[in-house]
């Protein structure tokens, strides 16, 4: 597996058509860190100090409450950002660790450095502020539906979703191409791993999806839709 930083920096849609000058300043002011699958990253504390890009793997940011309850309040994938520009909503890290789901190499920039990237290279920072602020929106938008939306809702939005994030478009459906346990789909959409296993075993039935090898398959993405109100 080919491990150079720019090898897989310049293949990310925000860091694409840089001058080789650029991508010196990124590869001089950074380095590579590995993840195995379940380790964590601490994320309070770290969040202003450093910037992570995400080369390949996929990571969860976790928030745990103070009875131990966990709620994801994002899952990220190659291509993406984890730091300071996409805290939580209400900007308080207490509690919130970010967890490889998979084998994971980031690129990590400490602070100053980002900072003076980003001076560098307006174009840079433009990009990666419209990321930031879609990621914001699209956390925003799930905790209005955990105040708001019946379960069934929130697990349709949730796997409608992910399928637009991590899907893979196949000749029988739409299959979300990420390992995710029941308790992790809990997670997500703040509700018990019994009753989304009841959930999907009730959409199972009426052939909306299937199940293959620990993946989700949307058989029938338009009525999951019409469940989702959208």
């Amino acid at each position: 597996m080919h491990d150079s930083k720019l090898w897989y920096l310049k293949r990310m849609d925000i860091f694409s058509g840089l001058t080789p000058d650029e991508y010196a300043v990124i590869d001089r002011g950074s380095r590579s860190l590995s993840l195995k699958k379940r380790a964590l990253l601490p994320y309070r504390g770290t969040a202003g100090d450093a910037v992570y890009f995400i080369k390949y793997g996929r990571i969860k940011v976790i928030r745990t409450s103070p009875d131990g309850r966990a709620l994801i309040l994002d899952i990220l994938g190659a291509g993406t950002l984890l730091g300071e520009l996409v805290r939580e909503p209400a900007g308080d890290d207490e509690g919130v660790t970010a967890e490889a789901m998979e084998e994971t190499l980031l690129c990590m920039m400490q602070r100053d450095n980002f900072d003076h990237l980003m001076e560098l290279v307006p174009k840079l920072s433009t990009r990666i502020t419209k990321l930031c602020g879609l990621r914001l929106k699209r956390v925003q938008n799930r905790l209005v539906d955990m105040l708001y939306c019946s379960v069934e809702v929130r697990l349709a939005r949730a796997l409608l979703n992910l399928a637009e994030e991590f899907g893979v478009s196949l000749p029988d459906g739409m299959l979300i191409d990420l390992r995710l346990t029941h308790n992790e789909l809990a997670g997500l959409i703040a509700s018990t791993r019994e009753t989304v296993s009841a959930m999907l075993m009730e959409l199972h039935k009426r052939g909306l999806l299937e199940f293959r090898r620990h993946r989700i398959l949307l058989v029938q993405p338009m009525k999951l839709a019409a469940i989702a109100g959208r």
